[in-house]
């Protein structure tokens, strides 16, 4: 495990979590390579290190060869399950829990391939809750927080709020197919009784996320690491909020392991950072970098024109979940990550 993540995880497990049900589980996770499911993975091959838990990990993943990569020193530790989500998922094992975190997550996806965006976030869906159902496991479902759409008030969002998407809009394949699987989630909770916990993260960070993707915060780190120039595509005035990841999957496990609520926000309300200043966090976070900001006003295929919101994380800090890393932390560990990963 690399040092920067195992520091991380040691860190979510001492949040005291109700690690303890987890305790001789069997746990499939989704996506098990991306940045959140490794996240969770990795959390769990620790609690078994540490408390000897023997949780049976199930990872579910398309490509063995990053998997095998991704986990090169646990693979004696995880059932691998090399398939796409979309298809059947057929397990003999009896399953206690399932983490479904695999969806598409790069903006340039979503105009390339918006038809392959929207099954990836309905099929995929049905296909893990159908073996919740069967399986009478506890279900997390990862949504976004694209789904509260186009708001009057984007501040102080709390889980029962929802604003208006516009379906005729090729970008919403994604925030309206992860909002259908929300209401797959509700639907199976009714009909089956099915246990299950949807997440609601903001724009996540950290070790595991592709610097070659195109969003903002990977692009950034992409042009620092390289010691290129960060070309700014907007005035950069608009505020987001960033959360590292070990923050998004603590808040995760808080939720499924003692939340009674169905839908979580989790975000670092506290990290709340314009895209500018989010360019200039980055280049101050490398020592002796040679990169420097530029402007360069143009707009690209594939991004998002709604606001981005700023959060109401109550609901999870008052089942005891709380953020421990600030922007810069989160930014310099993310570059450590990636210098020497």
């Amino acid at each position: 495990m690399n040092k920067i993540i195992e520091e991380d995880v040691k860190k979510i497990i001492e949040l005291k979590a109700s690690w303890e049900k987890l305790k001789n589980k069997t746990v499939l996770v989704t996506g098990a390579t991306g940045m959140i499911g490794q996240y969770i993975v990795f959390t769990l091959l620790e609690l078994n290190k540490l408390y000897e838990y023997n949780i049976n990990i199930l990872a579910l993943c398309r490509n063995k060869t990053k998997a095998q990569q991704t986990f090169k020193d646990d693979e004696d530790n995880i059932k691998f399950i090399i398939q796409d989500v979309e298809e059947e998922i057929n397990l003999k094992n009896e399953i206690n829990y399932i983490f479904h975190t695999a969806s598409p997550a790069n903006p340039k996806f979503y105009s390339e391939n918006p038809v392959g965006t929207i099954m990836a976030n309905t099929i995929g869906t049905r296909n893990t809750l159908e073996v919740a159902r069967k399986c009478n496991a506890a279900y997390c479902y990862i949504s976004t927080m694209e789904i509260y759409g186009q708001m009057k008030n984007n501040t102080g969002i709390k889980e029962e709020d929802y604003g208006a998407i516009n379906s005729l809009e090729l970008r919403s394949c994604y925030p309206e197919s992860k909002k259908i699987g929300e209401n797959m989630c509700i639907a199976y909770k009714e009909q089956y009784g099915v246990d299950v916990k949807i997440m609601r993260p903001a724009y996540t960070y950290g070790p595991g996320m592709s610097i070659n993707d195109p969003r903002v915060q990977c692009e950034f780190m992409r042009k620092v690491i390289n010691n290129e120039d960060i070309i700014m595509k907007s005035d950069g005035k608009m505020e987001r909020t960033y959360t590292y990841v070990a923050d998004v999957v603590s808040g995760i496990f808080f939720a499924v392991l003692g939340g009674q609520d169905v839908a979580y926000n989790v975000a670092n309300v506290d990290a709340v950072i314009s895209i500018r200043g989010l360019a200039e966090t980055i280049i101050s976070a490398k020592t002796n970098t040679q990169s420097k900001l530029l402007m360069e006003i143009k707009e690209e295929k594939g991004w998002s024109n709604v606001k981005p919101k700023i959060m109401d994380c109550t609901r999870l800090k008052l089942i005891g979940w709380k953020p421990l890393f600030s922007i810069e932390d989160g930014i310099k560990r993310t570059i450590e990550y990636h210098l020497n990963h």
